[in-house]
């Protein structure tokens, strides 16, 4: 085999070793797919695990992500759901608030901010700085930064 026929060779294996991996990956992606189990939760905040086979109830929670591949990861959200629940007693609704809750990425504590000019997407808004601290008193500093700002002291 002269060089050019190995040169040639070797491109071909590669080629076909790189669109495996590429299709590897993809899969890897495209989570879950028929036969993949996974986590879900139900409407009593129970986390339960099954199969996916492109069901009307299986598409339904992918769509409103309540599709986990493990159940930590569906505990989590649980949890995270109910924090933010127990923050929204305390906060107003979008345009009537704009003190919100930040956490500082040096030391990790928490503050408030104050916008009057724009909403962002996602934020959780308090009449005063005093509503906030209330708020934050009620459901706990630690929880706030675990499944708020997804950090763990």
């Amino acid at each position: 085999m002269n060089i050019q026929e190995r040169i040639e060779a070797l491109e071909t294996e590669f080629a076909d070793k790189i669109r495996a991996l590429k299709a590897e990956a993809q899969q890897g992606d495209e989570f879950p797919q028929d036969g993949d189990d996974y986590w879900y939760i139900d409407d009593e905040v129970s986390v339960f695990l099954t199969t996916y086979e492109n069901h009307y109830m299986d598409r339904c929670r992918q769509t409103i992500g309540n599709v986990f591949k493990t159940e930590e990861q569906a505990q989590f959200a649980v949890e995270k759901l109910k924090v933010e629940a127990e923050l929204r007693k305390f906060s107003v609704p979008i345009f009537k608030g704009c003190y919100y809750i930040y956490m500082m990425s040096v030391d990790k504590t928490l503050g408030f901010g104050v916008n009057g000019h724009y909403k962002s997407q996602g934020t959780i808004y308090f009449e005063s700085e005093e509503k906030g601290q209330q708020a934050i008193e009620s459901v706990g500093t630690e929880r706030i930064k675990k499944y708020i700002f997804g950090v763990e002291d």
